[in-house]
């Protein structure tokens, strides 16, 4: 089973990163009741990943990387959206 999403906690907020096609949906569901961020309140965090999986999309915590490395694969996935017309 291929890895759909996976999310890197950043304190108050977790950030979710697509790794399929499956997760670039599953992300544009998130970013559309967020604002566009693909980001959720880290408090909230379990509830949404019991429907995150409900929903049959695999997830799972990133190894802790560097903010100028996650900054860097958030603009490639978005180029990659806007090129899509999401």
């Amino acid at each position: 089973m291929s890895l759909d999403l996976t999310y890197l906690k950043q304190g108050l907020f977790t950030a979710f990163v697509p790794q399929t096609k499956a997760g670039e949906d599953a992300w544009r569901e998130i970013a559309a009741h967020t604002n566009g961020t693909g980001k959720v309140f880290t408090a909230q965090l379990p509830s949404f990943l019991r429907e995150i999986r409900k929903a049959g999309y695999s997830v799972k915590q990133q190894k802790k990387r560097s903010s100028v490395e996650l900054e860097k694969d958030m603009a490639e996935i978005m180029d990659s959206l806007e090129r899509m017309g999401a």
